[in-house]
C-alpha cells in the first residue's frame, strides 16, 4: 500500500485513513457497502487482539490490520496514533511532525456506511476546508446528542464538535492531540473538550455536520458507567480532560475565556438549569413522537 498520493510529492500530506473497528472473528467490514473505489487508505483494527497486524487484502481490499485488545474506543485512538508515529519514523527518519495523512476518520463497527458515501464526506471536507466533520446520523439510529441526527434539505451545518462514533480529524489535528489518548480507555471528553479546544489553540476551527452524507447506527449506545482497568468510569475520564482543556486554555491561550465559544463549551452546557434539563426531556420525548409519526 502506498503511502504517499500518486499522484502528489513526498512532501505533500498523505492520502486520508479510514480506520473502521473489527471484532477479528465477523466479515471485516461488514456493515460497509463497498460501492466504489476508496479515495482513501484502509486499516482495519480488530479490537480482540485475535489477527495478525500488517498489511492484507481483505474484501477485494487493500488493508492494514492493527491489533490489540481494548476495553473502549479511546484505546483505539492511541493504538491508531502510535502507528502513525511509527510508520512515518521508518519512512522519515528525520520528520517529526509528519507529514501525517490529509484525514484521519475513526468509524465503529456497527455502523451502516458506504465507500461512496465516506468519499464524498472527504469531498466535501475538502472543498468546505473543514477540520472536523462526520456524517449525520439516521433517525432510526440510537443516538446520545439529538443534533448529530440528520437533517433534510443542507448539505452541512456548522457545530461545536462531533462525537467519537465516526469522526473525521485533519492529520496533524489528530495527532496533535496523541499525548491525550494515552491514558483514556473510553474516549470520553476527547471529542466534547479537547478537539475542540486544541482546534482553537491550532486555529483549525471548522466543524460540521455533514447532513449530505447519512449513517445509519446498529447497536444501542452504552451508558457512561463502568469501570475500567485504570479504575476509572467513562464520565470520571470526561471531567479529566476537560479539566486538561482547561489548564491548556489558562496556560496557552487565557484569551479564550472571554469568547462565545468558551463560554458554550465550558459553562452554558456545563452547567444546566431545571429548566433546560426538562427541555431537553420533552425534546427528545418530541423527537421520538415524530419519528413514530412518520
Amino acid at each position: 500500500m502506498s503511502l504517499y498520493s500518486e499522484d502528489r510529492p513526498r512532501d505533500a500530506v498523505r492520502r486520508p485513513l479510514v480506520l473502521v473497528s473489527w471484532d477479528g472473528v465477523s466479515l471485516p467490514l461488514g456493515l460497509m457497502h463497498l460501492d466504489a473505489t476508496p479515495e482513501f487508505d484502509w486499516v482495519l483494527f480488530d479490537y480482540t487482539g485475535r489477527q495478525a497486524p500488517g498489511p492484507r487484502e481483505l474484501r477485494g481490499q487493500a488493508v492494514t490490520v492493527l491489533a490489540a485488545a481494548t476495553e473502549c474506543k479511546g484505546e483505539i485512538f492511541k493504538h491508531l496514533a502510535d502507528h502513525l508515529a511509527a510508520t512515518i519514523a521508518d519512512v522519515e527518519p528525520n520528520v517529526g511532525n509528519g507529514p501525517w495523512p490529509e484525514y484521519v476518520g475513526i468509524i465503529d463497527d456497527d455502523i451502516l456506511l458506504s465507500v461512496a458515501q465516506i468519499n464524498t464526506a472527504l469531498h466535501l471536507g475538502r472543498c468546505e476546508r473543514l477540520d472536523v466533520f462526520s456524517p449525520s446520523l439516521s433517525h432510526d439510529s440510537p443516538y446520545s446528542h439529538h443534533w448529530m441526527r440528520h437533517q433534510p434539505h443542507r448539505i452541512y451545518r456548522e457545530v461545536d464538535w462531533v462525537e467519537v462514533m465516526m469522526p473525521f480529524y485533519r492529520g496533524d489535528l489528530f495527532m496533535a492531540a496523541r499525548a491525550h489518548y494515552q491514558d483514556n480507555i473510553s474516549s470520553w471528553g476527547l471529542d466534547r473538550f479537547m478537539i475542540p479546544t486544541l482546534q482553537q489553540l491550532r486555529g483549525q476551527t471548522r466543524t460540521a455536520l455533514l447532513d449530505a452524507v447519512m449513517a445509519s447506527h446498529r447497536r444501542p449506545v452504552t451508558s457512561g458507567g463502568k469501570v475500567y482497568r485504570n479504575g476509572r468510569t467513562a464520565w470520571e475520564e470526561r471531567q479529566i480532560l476537560r479539566q486538561a482543556s482547561l489548564d491548556l486554555i489558562a496556560r496557552e491561550a487565557p484569551q479564550l475565556v472571554d469568547t462565545a465559544w468558551y463560554h458554550r463549551s465550558f459553562v452554558r452546557r456545563e452547567t444546566p438549569n431545571k429548566w433546560v434539563r426538562w427541555k431537553r426531556r420533552i425534546a427528545r420525548v418530541v423527537a421520538d413522537w415524530l419519528d413514530d409519526c412518520r
